[in-house]
């Protein structure tokens, strides 16, 4: 597994924690805030060579004024509403490719535009994709097709099933598949725990990956960690900012902004981002052990009682680059599914043991983001998918823990 660096706002802290942290092992530009102009930046010179780009077609009849989409002259965004045919479309994700090639990237991610649940249009554009890229393979280049489902695609798991037989079943020219999903939280949550849309994307991951193809897990958030236990996964992006972790088809069809936030700490030992405001009572109980992450110089900056907070601090970002790089690669390392499984597991357990610690000394969250409002749903799911009872399973992490 290779972890990828999504570049977009202060896309300085990625490059720059990837050169002085070790952090990372890739990139992937975004359209959305680089635009066609991105080699005028100084900061993508350096790592062009370890770059993939996203050309973003998620929006196809969207016209939005943020970002710089339009600066590629073949974004579907350029288009008149009345040219956005199946052909438009075709078209311009041919130029996409030729663009991607003709520009050095070795790892060429092929375009395709989101729609809400019509996989009857979809379908004729991914075979005649499929078709044109025999006529471009090349010693050294590799082929990603983009999937980007929709929230209630994700939730439907007899289309995911038609969607799975026929990305794996045509006689296939892409390398892999950018795998692209909506997610939808609840209000307050920063990760969804639908059931239905975890368990279906995992078994998305599993199918093509248990088919030989290559998998990129774009725009993940730490919600990568239940998916990783189950399966192999080439490529996982981690990013900054929200918007770079939880993929929104609004981004790329309305003119939205970021909300206000003082920021949050993410936490290897509890699995989850506690807010900034959260911090100052779990210290003031004496608690701070039960969050703050081990050997990261950015966590001990930050968890300092005098750290002025707020989002846009790189130490802040920089906390969970590092932290969440440290988890997915703990986990890919672990070759056995089953065992990987129950190590992640095992941290889920730690995690539920560490909030009701938390509990126990009277630290209440202000906000329900920082709340245990995950890992129960994380640990079903994944003593299902390996068919473990709970009582069993509580047996065996007890016997871990009296052998520490």
């Amino acid at each position: 597994m290779k972890i990828v660096h999504v570049l977009g706002h202060n896309s300085n802290w990625n490059i720059e924690s990837y050169f002085n942290q070790e952090i990372g092992d890739e990139f992937l530009i975004t359209a959305f805030t680089f635009g066609s102009n991105y080699l005028s930046n100084k900061r993508i010179q350096q790592i062009i060579d370890l770059s993939m780009i996203d050309l973003q077609f998620y929006g196809k009849k969207s016209k939005i004024s943020a970002g710089k989409l339009n600066t590629f002259d073949f974004h579907p965004q350029n288009g008149n509403a009345d040219e956005t045919t199946n052909i438009y479309i075709n078209n311009c994700i041919k130029s996409a490719i030729n663009y991607q090639i003709e520009n050095g990237f070795k790892k060429i991610i092929i375009p395709l535009c989101y729609e809400s649940d019509d996989w009857n249009e979809i379908t004729p554009i991914i075979k005649d994709i499929n078709r044109f890229i025999s006529t471009r393979k090349e010693e050294g280049l590799k082929f990603y097709m983009t999937i980007p489902f929709s929230y209630d695609v994700a939730r439907d798991s007899d289309m995911i099933d038609d969607i799975l037989f026929m990305l794996t079943d045509m006689s296939i020219n892409f390398d892999g598949y950018f795998i692209v999903c909506e997610n939808k939280p609840e209000q307050g949550n920063k990760l969804t725990i639908d059931n239905k849309l975890i368990t279906n994307l995992s078994t998305i991951l599993k199918t093509l990956k248990g088919q030989g193809f290559e998998t990129i897990y774009a725009y993940a958030n730490w919600d990568a960690i239940i998916y990783l236990a189950q399966t192999d996964i080439d490529y996982i992006t981690i990013g900054t900012y929200e918007n770079l972790r939880n993929f929104s088809i609004r981004r790329f069809t309305e003119d939205t902004s970021g909300g206000k936030s003082d920021g949050y700490y993410f936490s290897e030992k509890l699995l989850n981002m506690i807010r900034a405001k959260d911090i100052t009572n779990i210290r003031g109980n004496g608690m701070l052990k039960n969050i703050e992450n081990d050997k990261n110089i950015f966590s001990s900056l930050i968890l300092d009682r005098d750290y002025s907070w707020n989002i846009h601090k790189p130490d802040v970002n920089k906390n969970y680059l590092l932290s969440i790089s440290r988890l997915l690669l703990e986990i890919s390392q672990i070759k056995n599914i089953q065992q990987r499984t129950l190590y992640v597991l095992f941290l889920i357990q730690d995690a539920i043991d560490l909030y009701e610690d938390l509990d126990n000394n009277y630290i209440a969250f202000g906000g329900s983001e920082s709340k245990n409002y995950h890992l129960d749903v994380w640990k079903q799911l994944l003593l299902k998918s390996i068919q473990m009872k709970p009582s069993k399973f509580m047996d065996k992490f007890k016997e871990a823990k009296s052998l520490l």
